[in-house]
């Protein structure tokens, strides 16, 4: 069986859940995937590498590379 029909299998069994407990269930699951996934991807850094990523901000901040809070804003309302 692929991938494509077991996720039709489970998405039809999830919409025929009327137990809301089990369903809560599912969504503590799906949160901590998530979680795990996220944290996975993270990667502990050394001292040198942590001291490193400062003197490139500060860098950045003396050349002007900087984006102020209200264009951060404005973008952020097209995420």
């Amino acid at each position: 069986m692929n991938i494509a029909v077991k996720k039709i299998e489970l998405i039809e069994w999830l919409a025929g859940i009327e137990d809301k407990s089990l369903l809560k269930q599912v969504e503590t699951l799906k949160k901590k995937s998530i979680v795990e996934a996220y944290e996975a991807k993270m990667k502990p850094m050394t001292s040198q590498q942590y001291s490193s990523l400062l003197d490139c901000a500060e860098e950045d901040y003396r050349n002007g590379r900087t984006n102020p809070q209200e264009g951060l804003e404005k973008e952020s309302e097209n995420w």
